[in-house]
Parts: C-alpha cells; sequence; structure tokens
C-alpha cells in the first residue's frame, strides 16, 4: 500500500495552479453561457415574453455546473477521501501530537514524555505517513506547514485547529529539509510570530550528509524564521 496521501501538494499542485483551475473553469463557464445567450433568438420583448424570458434561470444553471465541476475535480484531494489511503495499522505512522496556544506551538512525537525547556521544534523521517493530532488550549489556529524555512515557501498543508477536538491530518513529507510552521488563523496580537520548525530527515539507509533545507542551500538552518 502507498505511504503518499492523494493530496494536491503531494503532485506538486500549489495555490496557484489551483487558482488558475479556478479562473479558467469561469472564464469557460461564462463564455459558454454567453455563448447560450448570443445564440438564443431574441424578439421585441412584451409584457408577457418578459415574463416566459428569465435571465436568472440561466446564470443559475451555470453557478451550479460550476460549482459542480470545481467539487467533482476536487473530490480525490477532500480529507476523508485522501486519507483513505492511509491503513491506521501500518507500523511506520508516525504520529505526532500537536498543542496550539496563545502563541506557540508544541510538537512532539506520541510517547515522548514533553520536558520544560522543550524546544517547539519537531523532528520526523521522510517518506513515512505522520499523523497529526491537533488540539488547541483556548482559540481556534491555523496549523500550516510550509515547504521550506523561510518566508514566501510555497503551502503544503494547512488543518484548523479548533478547541476541544483532536483534529486529525495525515501527509507524508518526501524530501528531507526544514519546513517553516505558522498559525494561518488570526488568533491575537501575536499571530504572526506564532511559528515553528518541522526538520525531517532522511530515511535512516541514507547518509546523514544528504540533509538539506527543503528549497534551501546544503548545510543550512531554519533561517527566516
Amino acid at each position: 500500500m502507498s505511504n503518499m496521501v492523494n493530496l494536491a501538494a503531494n503532485y506538486g499542485w500549489g495555490p496557484y495552479t489551483l487558482l488558475y483551475i479556478f479562473i479558467i473553469t469561469v472564464i469557460v463557464g461564462a463564455a459558454g453561457l454567453l455563448i447560450v445567450m448570443a445564440t438564443t433568438r431574441m424578439k421585441t420583448q412584451t409584457f408577457a415574453s418578459k415574463k416566459r424570458f428569465h435571465f436568472e434561470r440561466y446564470w443559475a444553471i451555470g453557478t451550479a455546473a460550476v460549482l459542480i465541476w470545481l467539487w467533482v475535480i476536487s473530490y480525490p484531494w477532500m480529507p476523508p477521501v485522501a486519507f483513505s489511503s492511509i491503513n491506521p495499522t501500518q507500523k511506520n505512522i508516525q504520529v505526532v501530537d500537536v498543542t496550539a496556544g496563545q502563541w506557540f506551538w508544541l510538537m512532539h512525537k506520541e510517547g515522548q514524555p514533553i520536558t520544560p525547556g522543550q524546544t517547539p521544534h519537531l523532528t520526523i523521517i521522510a517518506g513515512q505517513p505522520v499523523k497529526f493530532i491537533a488540539r488547541s488550549v483556548d482559540v481556534n489556529h491555523g496549523l500550516g506547514i510550509f515547504a521550506g524555512p523561510a518566508d514566501g515557501s510555497p503551502i503544503l498543508l494547512q488543518m484548523q485547529v479548533v478547541p476541544g477536538l483532536d483534529n486529525v491530518f495525515y501527509y507524508t513529507f518526501d524530501k528531507p529539509g526544514y519546513y517553516i510552521v505558522r498559525c494561518l488563523e488570526y488568533c491575537g496580537y501575536a499571530h504572526p510570530y506564532m511559528t515553528s520548525i518541522i526538520n525531517v530527515l532522511p530515511q535512516p539507509t541514507s547518509s546523514p550528509n544528504t540533509l538539506t533545507p527543503a528549497g534551501g542551500v546544503a548545510g543550512g538552518g531554519p533561517a527566516g524564521v
């Protein structure tokens, strides 16, 4: 069974690619609607004909068609469907507990004790699925993980962290390196500084000298945090 989760990020489809798909879909839908309207024979309207012609009907049909099409192409990436490729009984799943609060991330592998002064940075292994179990101790937060250590890196995943719930997300990091973590849900005045780092190491069979920051330079550290 594959360890990769069926997400858009696994195909290298960043937010701009998805935005282009949406724009193209809207343009094609609007063009089709205009063609239908242009080829529809219009007569001099009387009060009775105005009652028979309803522009809102065509607008509603076109909008519904666009929304249905976007739902169809995004269905494989919806979490319940994407996560179905993960077998919860797999022994190589890395379970990570995430505690969010104003304004910090506390991340550690399941079963490892938390000691005072422990670094909020997390170290995991590439190529093995990671199960994030996140909870908030105060307000809503957004766990966003970016493909690199610096600002401007493309986003890989985002999940809402809601108080009182265990929020679960699966992801497989296929490239070693440093990944920045940010809060993507406004949670107070120190929200921009709620950051952390995930250090993804190569498989144990790989040489430790091959570690390079994701999108960075070999031997570098988590710069730009």
